[in-house]
Parts: C-alpha cells; structure tokens; sequence
C-alpha cells in the first residue's frame, strides 16, 4: 500500500515503488511495448531528476528502486509523469494504469537488498525466465554482471 502521507516526506530518500496496468491485464507483453516502457523509464528519470537505482518491467506491473533529493513529493510527479507518458504512447487517451501506486521508503541496506533482489527474481518467480539475466527488461545486467547503464546508479551518496 502506498504511503498516504507521501507528500510530507522532505528530502533525499529511496522508495521501493510498484505501479500496475488496470485490471493487471498484460499490456506490457510484447517487446516493442517492453522496450517503449523502459525508453520512457530512462527519459522520465532524467527529466524528473529522480535516481533510479533498480527495476523491473513486468507484463502488468513495474517495481523501481527511485530516489528523489527532494522527498516524497519528487515520486509523485515522477509516477504522475511517467505513467500519462507510457499511457499515450501504448493505448491513447483511454484508462490504462491503475489509480496511485504503492511505495515504501528504504530505510536501512537490508532493506534495500531484499527489494533489490525481489526485484531481479520477480520474472523467475512469474515463470516467464528460468534465470534473472534472461529477462533484459530489468536492471539485473547492471547489479549483478556490471553491464553499462548511464540511467543507473549504485551510488548512495545522493542521499547524504
């Protein structure tokens, strides 16, 4: 469940955040839309100056690892942005995202891990992969084999 006072949080922080498509119907189940969803992922962090750490797309959902230095306030119009985006160019002007989203905020390398690794198993555990690195939609290349993603940061000092 999101957080319902999101807004009120100020400053650097983590989110764990999960979006999904409405009804979990499977639109992201093709590679050209797969590929849209993570072009507009990568743009949508630059331009909202959020720092994305991990993700995952899903056929009917997305976990992110998304920092903001501003706080609670920073996701939201990220989210907002980022879903009106991915909607136009998937499915028009019709309802495609399920109201909100939920998220966490990360509060301890634990905690941090455990959703990272939720993340990067997500597909295993959904039986569309046998192996996480089969599953390029995700930022398992990058943690766990060091691939290049200049939309991608291991780097935590941000949050100092």
């Amino acid at each position: 469940m999101g957080l319902k006072y999101r807004n009120s949080i100020f400053g650097p922080n983590l989110f764990f955040v999960t979006t999904s498509t409405l009804g979990r119907v499977n639109y992201f189940n093709n590679e050209e839309r797969l590929i849209i969803v993570q072009q507009e992922l990568y743009k949508t962090v630059r331009l909202k100056s959020c720092i994305l750490m991990a993700y995952v797309i899903m056929p009917n959902h997305i976990h992110l690892l998304l920092g903001s230095k501003v706080g609670g306030h920073g996701i939201s119009k990220f989210i907002h942005s980022f879903k009106g985006i991915v909607r136009k160019k998937i499915v028009g002007d019709q309802r495609f995202w399920e109201r909100g989203f939920d998220d966490l905020v990360i509060t301890s390398e634990e905690q941090f891990r455990i959703k990272l690794n939720y993340i990067h198993y997500n597909p295993v555990k959904a039986n569309l992969v046998e192996k996480p690195e089969d599953w390029i939609y995700s930022s398992y290349g990058f943690w766990e084999l060091n691939e290049a993603n200049e939309n991608l940061t291991r780097d935590f000092a941000w949050l100092e």
